[in-house]
């Protein structure tokens, strides 16, 4: 086969809504691990999103996104590690832990709003209009 019959061959299937629907399930996880306290599950489910939208970021810009996307792993290194104990109560925490617990909360929230932004812009998401400035095509 040619690599001109190559170019031209079309799958018999899309997996667009195996993606979208794994992406789903994705998300719902990473809520409910968000909610529970469990920063290192929410983390891993963020990381799971990426690799599902990062493979249709064009070319040209990839490298791009995924510095962006990687200054996130490098300030959550800069906070510690994870105390993954679930929903403590500040009575149970140390004021140090509390100030750690808190930024690390903040840097997995722009996180996930940096990937629900692409998961739009990419055309996965809840919102895309014509005309917007596509950041990540």
């Amino acid at each position: 086969m040619s690599d001109e019959d190559l170019d031209q061959q079309i799958s018999k299937h899309s997996s667009g809504v195996s993606i979208v629907i794994r992406i789903d399930g994705l998300w719902k996880d990473a809520n409910n691990h968000s909610r529970a306290g469990l920063f290192s599950k929410w983390n891993n489910d963020l990381d799971a999103v990426w690799r599902e939208l990062a493979r249709d970021i064009k070319e040209n810009k990839y490298e791009d996104e995924q510095a962006k996307f990687d200054e996130f792993d490098n300030q959550l290194i800069e906070t510690g590690s994870f105390k993954d104990t679930g929903n403590e109560t500040f009575d149970e925490l140390s004021p140090n832990e509390i100030k750690k617990r808190s930024e690390q909360y903040k840097i997995l929230n722009r996180k996930e709003l940096f990937l629900k932004r692409m998961e739009n812009t990419l055309g996965k998401g809840t919102t895309f209009a014509i005309g917007d400035e596509d950041d990540f095509e």
